[in-house]
């Protein structure tokens, strides 16, 4: 949708009945500030104001807009006949990637469910991210995460609950070791992070555990890193150390000196 397109339509057509931005702003039932933005391509009028505002300048919802699948889309929303409108032709993402600046959650929300999850691409995901709730979010994630598609999920992650986020890295985990969740380690909380690295460290999978060091507590790195030594000797923290506090990493190289020492 063209917001410039749009705004310039705004504009001609007040000004082609006289007013004045202030007085356009009154009728519709909104700031000054907000037709400026229209006029400007700045930002869309409400989806609910569109029909006031056409009539105010006198022209139709297609007129206005000037697109017609969009505008028949907006109307069908706005006529609450998206379930018509879906049935008679095929919803596709991007139509609603398109409009979605526009309507409210709980309206992007509907048109989505009308999409084919299976024709869903990652890029229109990423389009619609913005403007849908979280709850359907969580449930395309959910889907990817059923599909073994991670990396829609790592792409999903900025605009899903924190919660959601810590159940899905632990499912995911289950699934496919603590190396599954690299991209996805910046966005789980710290504690269930630490958890799973553990999980990993008892395991004996300690080969993976530097790669999400960034994201671990300094307190726990060092439990981390003592824990490591023992197990594996010194040599294991090379990857670990810059990680490691400076105290802790003088106690462990002193302690594998004086082993060293006994051993020999």
């Amino acid at each position: 949708m063209n917001l410039q397109q749009i705004g310039r339509k705004i504009s001609a057509l007040r000004k082609e009945r006289d007013m004045t931005q202030n007085e356009l702003a009154e009728k519709a039932g909104v700031s000054y500030q907000a037709v400026s933005s229209w006029e400007r391509g700045l930002t869309m009028p409400d989806i609910s104001k569109l029909p006031g505002i056409s009539q105010i300048l006198g022209v139709s919802i297609d007129d206005l807009l000037d697109n017609s699948n969009e505008v028949e889309l907006i109307k069908d929303v706005l006529s609450q006949n998206t379930a018509v409108y879906a049935s008679e032709k095929e919803l596709h993402m991007d139509e609603i990637v398109e409009v979605a600046h526009v309507l409210k959650p709980s309206q992007v929300d509907s048109l989505v469910g009308y999409v084919e999850e299976d024709s869903m691409d990652l890029r229109e995901l990423m389009g619609i991210a913005p403007f849908v709730s979280k709850e359907v979010l969580q449930q395309l994630a959910q889907k990817a995460k059923n599909d073994g598609d991670i990396n829609t999920i790592h792409k999903l992650a900025p605009f899903l609950g924190k919660k959601y986020v810590d159940e899905l890295a632990m499912e995911i985990e289950e699934v496919g070791g603590l190396s599954s969740l690299r991209k996805l380690a910046p966005f789980v909380s710290k504690d269930v992070l630490q958890q799973l690295v553990q999980k990993a460290t008892n395991d004996g999978d300690i080969n993976t555990v530097h790669m999400f060091t960034p994201f671990l507590g300094k307190e726990y790195i060092d439990q981390l890193a003592m824990e490591i030594e023992e197990i594996d000797g010194l040599g294991s923290l090379r990857k670990l150390a810059p990680f490691v506090s400076q105290d802790v990493l003088d106690k462990l190289v002193v302690k594998a000196m004086n082993r060293n020492n006994r051993d020999n």
